[in-house]
């Protein structure tokens, strides 16, 4: 992993970035060997896929949930898993449901509870996160900064390697002309327009600064997470998706909009992380998990009509007047972002040597073209989420 520069960082971050002094070394165990494991996060939408794909390889995962008592949160992974579409391939009497907390001491545990798992587990997977791109950086320390912290000293306390999830997002948004490797330096948090982003920055630092006193740790860095490529799966509240939607609410189209993104297959992500988890040589390393290129503004209205909807190009005012206009549209409530997203200048990414790494190990990246675009739409429509296009109903009747 490649050493932070910490010179000259705004004061915002300078705290946030030492690591405590109680994080320290421990000697990694073989994943192979590792037969139980804690996920954060497993009531989100990577976490689902995560929990089905780490079941798959015959573990035991314990997982940590905000819920009254192990039912509830049972019964909160199974709506989760349910609406992913993904419980029928859940085998959940190999799932331990811990109530607790990422932001609280021991997370949230009693301490018998908490020593019981430490003594139970060999890796950590955590891909717990709050994801809001309207919230200020200060409002995310606790649920990411902290969080990091308490997931940190779990993994001392258990000798468990942590698998942490950060993002691309942490690259600085600048064209740069040559695609960003999993080794290039990150940030400067201060140039991230976002505060989920800089967190997500911050969190990574402290991740890093643990590998460098001997823990064992992973980072796996996705693009913007997108449905599985088999059926379509995908959550309704994602940037993009709600972009789309809310176009096709409104009937047009911003015109040489500068939405530009990396979007990748959540079943991709998933797999893509474990496989490389499960590997003693993945111990201090960067893996990014994208697609070959991003998606353009002027490609998705590509795909959106191509899917079947019908819809018209107007300049970026007109659009923003028309879906303004609409409390109901689904972009209402992230009409502000759109200003930031203008000025946004997208990075390129390699992921060349995740992809080496994980050569022979069965997994591939599926791109995402018309086909399996229209397995997206597929899903929403399904949700109730979309209205089904135009052209479908047309050849329905």
């Amino acid at each position: 992993m490649t050493p932070p520069t910490y010179a000259g960082i705004a004061e915002e971050f300078a705290e946030d970035v030492v690591l405590a002094d109680d994080i320290t070394g421990f000697e990694a165990k073989d994943p192979v060997t590792v037969s139980e494991v804690l996920l954060t996060g497993a009531t989100g939408f990577l976490g689902s896929f995560l929990l089905k794909d780490l079941l798959a390889r015959g573990l035991t995962v314990h997982c940590l949930v905000r819920a009254a008592d192990a039912e509830a949160g049972l019964a909160r992974l199974r709506k989760t898993l349910g609406g992913y579409e993904v419980l029928d391939q859940v085998d959940l009497s190999r799932v331990r449901v811990v109530t607790g907390d990422v932001t609280r001491p021991r997370l949230g545990m009693e301490e018998a509870v908490y020593a019981e798992l430490a003594a139970r587990i060999g890796a950590i997977y955590h891909s717990a996160a709050k994801v809001n791109f309207l919230t200020l950086y200060k409002w995310l320390r606790k649920p990411t900064v902290d969080a990091t912290h308490e997931v940190l000293r779990l993994a001392c306390a258990s000798g468990a390697t942590l698998h942490h999830v950060s993002t691309t997002g942490i690259f600085e948004p600048k064209e740069h002309e040559t695609p960003r490797k999993e080794s290039d330096p990150t940030g400067p948090p201060e140039s991230l327009s976002l505060g989920y982003t800089k967190s997500k920055w911050v969190a990574e630092q402290l991740v890093q600064e643990a590998h460098r006193r001997g823990v064992p740790v992973t980072v796996h860095r996705p693009g913007q997470v997108w449905g599985d490529s088999t059926t379509g799966a995908c959550q309704p509240n994602d940037f993009v998706w709600r972009f789309i939607k809310g176009s096709i609410q409104a009937g047009v189209y911003p015109r040489r909009f500068g939405l530009d993104m990396n979007m990748v297959p959540v079943d991709y992500v998933s797999a893509a992380l474990v496989a490389a988890s499960r590997d003693a040589r993945s111990t201090g390393q960067v893996f990014h998990q994208v697609s070959a290129r991003s998606l353009d503004s002027d490609r998705i209205l590509e795909l959106v009509r191509g899917a079947g909807y019908e819809i018209r190009e107007v300049s970026i005012l007109k659009w923003m007047k028309a879906v303004s206009a609409d409390v109901q549209n689904s972009m209402f409530p992230l009409m502000r972002l759109i200003v930031d997203l203008e000025r946004f200048e997208a990075a390129e990414f390699s992921d060349e040597a995740t992809r080496a790494f994980l050569s022979g190990s069965g997994v591939v990246r599926p791109e995402i073209d018309e086909a399996l675009f229209a397995t997206y739409v597929s899903y929403f429509v399904r949700q109730g989420t979309l209205p089904e296009p135009v052209a479908a109903t047309a050849g329905a009747g």
